[in-house]
């Protein structure tokens, strides 16, 4: 697929979750996004 851009606030988003100890996984279901994309 090509690469979307995402949008600031769910960047931001990801590392105020993912610094609050959530999972990965959860963090893509919350955000609609794929895992990948929050591994980066």
């Amino acid at each position: 697929m090509a690469n979307k851009q995402i949008e600031m606030r769910k960047v931001k988003k990801i590392f105020k979750l993912y610094s609050a100890g959530v999972s990965k996984r959860r963090i893509s279901s919350q955000l609609g996004i794929s895992r990948n994309t929050v591994s980066k």
